[in-house]
């Protein structure tokens, strides 16, 4: 049986993450991981790695955001950071809250970025397949977004495992991007930014999108003379690289494009440059189908799909989630 997350920490004898303690950080204390002394957060410079006068061992210093105890880093870059946190009265409501880098928080391009992609991920409501944004704004000088915790591996993480991803789970998640997709669209937008990072693959196995920060309406979804294209180049559609009008098409061959790297565990294309890069989706001659650079292990039923999905001409692509998802769910029902 395909294990994706390995065998439970009771089993491998590792220890389960502890959560700080809610009184403890109510009172402007913490307990040293450590040594578990107690030890006052008055003084300390939040978000970093303050040794412990006891023990001298490195803490993360937790952050009060309006109702959420920030307590461990999960990533981040340019644009942001993402931390772990707790609800200030229930430590088993969990969360992802998204700031600014530390050097920007006041950049007034990146707050409005910041807020606006917290409205729109609002505005999505709930979808069992995206990552809802719980709660967004500001508190004490802080801008932030609050996102449901999902507990699991990025997909792009997945691919790299030794184990090739079962194709049925594959067909899965093609279904599940769809049915966000969906959900995207019909409160107006376009996701624009499918890649294997943006993807959570849960501890059910299933799928969970997020990164709300290239969504743009769905009647603007064309170049307005920018000449900053947006995106991922292992994954844009061909139409935004020369600044045509997107739609579900555009989307259905980024899904296909994450297919075809969760199959074959690399991209379909390669190059040193994002220009380069960039450059083959539109120009290059292709002599075979896609199918034809899939692993032959692949079913048939799969590859079809995604010389369907994956046309550089928009119009010889799915025009639509639905009948995109027709062929995948009757792909998945006969694998």
């Amino acid at each position: 049986m395909w294990n994706l997350f390995g065998k439970r920490s009771k089993e491998n004898n590792l220890p389960e993450e502890k959560k700080p303690d809610l009184e403890l950080l109510n009172g402007n204390c913490y307990e040293c991981e450590f040594c578990l002394t107690v030890q006052s957060l008055l003084g300390q410079t939040p978000l970093s790695l303050e040794k412990c006068p006891d023990c001298g061992s490195p803490n993360f210093i937790p952050l009060l955001i309006k109702n959420y105890w920030l307590y461990k880093p999960l990533g981040g870059g340019g644009m942001g950071s993402v931390y772990k946190a707790i609800y200030y009265n229930n430590s088993d409501w969990e969360f992802a809250i998204k700031i600014l880098p530390r050097d920007r928080k006041d950049d007034s391009f990146l707050i409005k970025a910041l807020m606006d992609e917290a409205a729109i991920g609002k505005s999505f409501g709930k979808n069992s397949h995206l990552i809802a944004v719980a709660d967004y704004g500001q508190s004490n000088g802080e801008y932030f977004v609050a996102l449901e915790f999902c507990e699991g591996k990025r997909l792009d993480q997945v691919i790299d495992m030794p184990e090739p991803i079962n194709q049925k789970y594959v067909l899965l998640w093609a279904l599940q991007l769809l049915s966000a997709e969906k959900q995207i669209w019909d409160a107006g937008y376009l996701y624009r930014d499918m890649k294997p990072q943006n993807i959570m693959i849960d501890s059910d196995k299933n799928v969970r999108l997020y990164d709300y920060g290239l969504c743009i309406d769905k009647t603007k979804s064309f170049d307005e003379g920018s000449d900053v294209v947006q995106g991922s180049p292992l994954y844009m559609p061909p139409e935004r690289i020369v600044g045509l009008e997107e739609n579900m098409s555009s989307e259905i061959y980024s899904i296909g494009m994450v297919m075809y790297h969760s199959l074959a565990r690399k991209t379909y294309y390669t190059a040193s440059g994002a220009f380069e890069l960039a450059k083959k989706h539109v120009t290059s001659l292709r002599t075979s189908k896609v199918s034809a650079k899939l692993p032959t292990n692949i079913n048939s039923n799969i590859a079809n799909i995604l010389d369907k999905m994956l046309p550089r001409n928009p119009a010889n692509r799915y025009q639509s989630f639905q009948d995109a998802a027709i062929d995948i769910r009757k792909a998945y029902e006969n694998l």
